[in-house]
């Protein structure tokens, strides 16, 4: 069906109108069988196809080429190339295939009629009025069909299908000129810049390399900076609102509360005693540690793509302090953060306590809030007695958090005791500060000058450097509930310090359970979430006692197994001969090999194997039972790592070919195996 040729053409796809122009120097053909067998002969290998075309180029007439190779015996189709505003490095190669519905209640004949006028092969009868079609020789080209049947007042959808190449950019971590400064996220052991001190230094023996949060290594395993649909509410003083760290992309902010005021103002000003405005950067400050947006200098929070619920909380009084948990939870926060302390060390009433333990089993729809509070500064107090946590940190429900520095030791002035449960880095004694987000007052005296600075630290930075930790162990298992996250972190902590720093239990009372280390944790809660099909079992164990995530360690299907060879092997709750023995394994004990540390091996929560004495036997592969098949219907599918387009793609699968599926997601993708998803509209239930 000849007609005139088309060389730009806009038509309604995806429910916007799409405007393509046809490539002056590039079509597609498909060959076949023959040509392959040609190429193998001549020893040359075809350069590389999309889907199941081959682009060809021309510097004069496309037209005459391509008609040219479509007389070719060994050219099963040709077709020219689309381009999407026309940009030659995105070609779109029409199919041959289009998808069309008709208008409700449209005759069954009419419909029929329609597709036969344009010569339109009925591939699959998607519905009632709704079919997958191909062209034939007697049709117009995919696009003059789409277009045609655009105009047909009984068709309500005609969009052809294109094949591209798709665009799988590879995750890079922020870069800057200050991103070394921030060595609690990477300590690479060299000397890093000041950001506020002009020409100035820290220089190499304040760091030992390693002696960080493994949080650049934690996004490189997710392949992002979080997931943007997690919330951290941060309880604090005030804040800044307009410093680029908290302002992102102007929708990182949500649902700012002053609770004192009842109003959304969460400024950072304070009034004296004498009547002048001052400026508290603390609040600032940690938000951007937990969750700032990068910036060109490379300056970022832990958990950058977060959103940010402010809370303004600077009077301490029951209803107050109510007020902003209970802010938090009714408006969807996934993490709490909260550096703000009493000056004296008393405990919290009965009723604020009661508070917290209600948002720590029912906040996140029953799944319940982790509340990760600052240990406290300022050790020994000023009668030279050290003091222990109180207040929120001593709360049993919640994390308390000290601090560690930058050459992996325990930073002094940290408040400590037995609800210690993790330490992060910050500043103190020979160690550096943190480097993130400020703001001073103005010199008008009535406006925030913002800023950035190398020197903050306290606990108050620790906190909220591991509740955004927890926001990425979130993006790796949105499904945990509180006491698993508190498994998991306690399970994914590094031992640091002197030897017999640690009791029996593995507990210290100046480190917790050990330094932080986002890495691991994000590693072992997505393992968590591939061996449990996506979805994770209430835990109901104690949240600060022993043992691993809903009872036992999670060990994915391919985890390898390992035989005891000696006739008794120690187990011990850290990776080395100094940590303390917690049982004994007889010869021909068989146990989960989750990973290897130092030359041990790691088959439980807090228990560790010399390797010397175990043989890794075979990897298990099984795998739960598949509840449904299903058949790939795209000329190819993308297999990704996770149920987004944003996780990595792992492979690809052609048309036709069936597949398990064991559970799907709320967004329509279905796993197919560990770590395998697809995208459920190209998938039909067989």
């Amino acid at each position: 069906m000849a007609g005139k040729k088309v060389q730009k053409a806009t038509f309604s796809y995806g429910g916007v109108q799409l405007s393509l122009t046809k490539s002056k120097t590039s079509a597609a053909v498909q060959y076949n069988g023959a040509h392959a067998r040609k190429a193998a002969r001549r020893g040359t290998v075809a350069p590389p196809p999309v889907q199941i075309f081959e682009v060809v180029t021309s510097k004069r007439s496309i037209d005459k080429k391509l008609d040219a190779l479509r007389a070719q015996p060994d050219v099963a189709a040709g077709t020219h190339i689309w381009l999407v505003e026309g940009q030659e490095d995105a070609p779109f190669i029409p199919t041959g295939n289009l998808y069309i519905e008709f208008v409700p209640g449209a005759d069954e004949r009419k419909q029929i009629d329609v597709l036969e006028n344009l010569g339109l092969s009925i591939k699959e009868i998607v519905g009632p009025g709704a079919y997958r079609v191909s062209v034939t020789p007697q049709s117009p080209n995919p696009v003059k069909c789409a277009i045609q049947l655009q105009r047909n007042k009984l068709v309500a959808i005609a969009e052809p299908e294109f094949a591209a190449t798709p665009v799988m950019p590879a995750f890079s971590t922020p870069a800057g000129r200050f991103i070394a400064t921030q060595w609690h996220l990477e300590n690479s052991g060299q000397s890093i810049p000041a950001i506020d001190v002009p020409n100035s230094v820290y220089a190499a023996n304040h760091f030992k390399r390693g002696a960080d949060a493994k949080v650049r290594e934690a996004w490189n395993f997710l392949g992002s900076l979080g997931n943007p649909a997690l919330k951290i509410a941060v309880i604090d003083t005030g804040f800044a609102t307009d410093h680029p760290q908290l302002r992102g992309d102007g929708a990182k902010i949500i649902h700012p509360r002053n609770v004192a005021a009842q109003n959304t103002d969460v400024s950072p000003f304070v009034r004296m005693g004498n009547g002048a405005f001052a400026v508290i950067s603390h609040g600032t400050s940690c938000a951007a540690v937990a969750a700032g947006a990068p910036d060109i200098q490379g300056i970022l929070g832990a958990a950058p793509n977060a959103r940010l619920i402010l809370i303004k909380l600077d009077v301490l009084t029951d209803e107050s302090i109510k007020g902003a948990f209970e802010h938090a939870m009714l408006n969807g926060a996934d993490v709490i953060s909260c550096s703000l302390g009493y000056p004296k060390p008393v405990p919290l009433s009965t009723y604020v306590s009661n508070f917290l333990k209600k948002v720590a089993a029912e906040g996140r729809s029953g799944r319940g809030i982790a509340m990760f509070f600052a240990a406290g500064n300022a050790n020994p107090a000023s009668n030279n007695v050290p003091r222990q946590v109180s207040d929120f940190a001593a709360h049993p429900e919640g994390i308390c958090v000290t601090a560690s520095n930058s050459l992996d030791q325990r930073s002094s002035y940290s408040f400590y005791g037995p609800t210690a449960f993790l330490c992060a880095p910050s500043n103190g004694d020979q160690g550096v500060g943190i480097t993130t987000a400020t703001c001073d007052l103005g010199q008008d005296g009535r406006s925030v000058a913002l800023g950035y600075t190398s020197g903050f630290g306290g606990t108050s930075s620790a906190a909220p450097l591991a509740a955004g930790v927890c926001a990425l162990l979130l993006t790796a298992n949105p499904n945990l509930n509180s006491a698993q996250i508190k498994n998991i972190l306690r399970q994914s902590l590094d031992k640091i310090g002197p030897p017999g720093a640690y009791d029996p239990s593995g507990h210290s009372d100046f480190y917790g359970y050990g330094r932080l280390n986002a890495l691991r944790a994000v590693q072992l809660a997505a393992s968590l979430y591939s061996s449990s099909g996506g979805t994770t079992g209430s835990s109901t164990g104690s949240n600060t006692g022993g043992g691993s995530v809903g009872g036992s360690t999670p060990a994915p299907p391919s985890t390898p197994r390992g035989k005891v060879v000696s006739n008794f092997l120690n187990v011990r709750s850290g990776p080395s001969t100094a940590y303390a023995i917690v049982k004994k394994l007889d010869k021909g004990d068989v146990v989960n090999l989750l990973e290897k540390v130092s030359g041990f091996w790691r088959i439980a929560a807090g228990q560790f194997v010399s390797a010397d004495y175990i043989q890794v036997l075979s990897a298990i592969s099984g795998a739960p039972a598949a509840s449904r098949r299903g058949k790939v219907i795209s000329n190819f599918l993308n297999v990704r790592s996770g149920p987004s387009t944003a996780y990595q793609q792992v492979a690809r699968l052609d048309k036709g070919k069936i597949v398990n599926i064991y559970e799907t997601s709320r967004d329509g993708w279905h796993r197919i195996g560990t770590n395998q998803w697809v995208l459920g509209s190209y998938i039909q239930i067989v």
